[in-house]
């Protein structure tokens, strides 16, 4: 069993999470919050601290915000699986919380079998992006690489100078299947999902992977999906 914990302001939104993931035999949600401070309250009761391994955490929240809330859980227990609720996610977000060490963003639109996939998938430890997610990053990244909209306070939009840098590090190339297969990543496909689409073996996928993660100098997935978003890659 999975006990999870939810923090959001919206009462709408907490109860709707709440009853789409009820539905499934090996996820309860042990607690809902709506703010930082009352989930960390929650969290600390000694009846959950020791059994709650993920929380979907929204980010904007009084009292104590999502990110905030994050670094709290994240110091005192590591391992805890925290997933950022997105409706809108800046730059400055992903990176901040990407460097406290979430496992990964899912969207609050996305359905349940995809939210219950992506608790699943990161308190196993992976990395997730839900497509839901992928796709608001990467709508909001290139309305604002095309000018076409203006960025929140949070966001400094790049210089001219930033603009003129090549989006790939100095001397680095991707192939033409290493797009292929950041393409698929962006899209939020899974190892065995691109191997099937591209008709490779999972092994040969997994190392496209780890060659294009090292090529763009992030540390995994997830930092690989944002560079290439960022520098408009896909």
């Amino acid at each position: 069993m999975i006990n999870i914990g939810i923090a959001d302001d919206d009462a709408l939104v907490r109860q709707t999470l709440r009853e789409l993931l009820s539905k499934y035999d090996d996820i309860a949600v042990s607690w809902i919050a709506k703010d930082g401070q009352e989930a960390l309250d929650l969290f600390h009761s000694s009846e959950v601290e020791s059994t709650v391994q993920a929380v979907l955490v929204d980010v904007q929240m009084p009292k104590m915000d999502g990110l905030a809330l994050a670094k709290a859980l994240l110091e005192e227990h590591p391992d805890i699986a925290i997933l950022i609720l997105t409706t809108f996610t800046a730059d400055s977000i992903v990176d901040d919380a990407m460097a406290l060490g979430v496992r990964g963003f899912v969207a609050k639109e996305d359905g349940a079998s995809s939210l219950a996939g992506a608790i699943r998938q990161a308190v196993a430890g992976n990395l997730v992006l839900s497509p839901t997610s992928s796709a608001i990053i990467s709508d909001q990244a290139r309305l604002w690489a095309n000018g076409s909209a203006q960025p929140s306070e949070s966001i400094s939009k790049p210089t001219q100078a930033q603009q003129s840098i090549s989006p790939l590090p100095h001397g680095i190339t991707l192939s033409e299947r290493e797009r292929e297969v950041l393409t698929l990543v962006v899209d939020a496909k899974t190892n065995k999902q691109i191997a099937t689409r591209l008709r490779l073996s999972e092994a040969t996928i997994k190392t496209h992977v780890s060659a294009i993660i090292a090529k763009l100098g992030v540390q995994d997935r997830v930092g690989a999906v944002v560079y290439a978003l960022r520098h408009n890659l896909v």
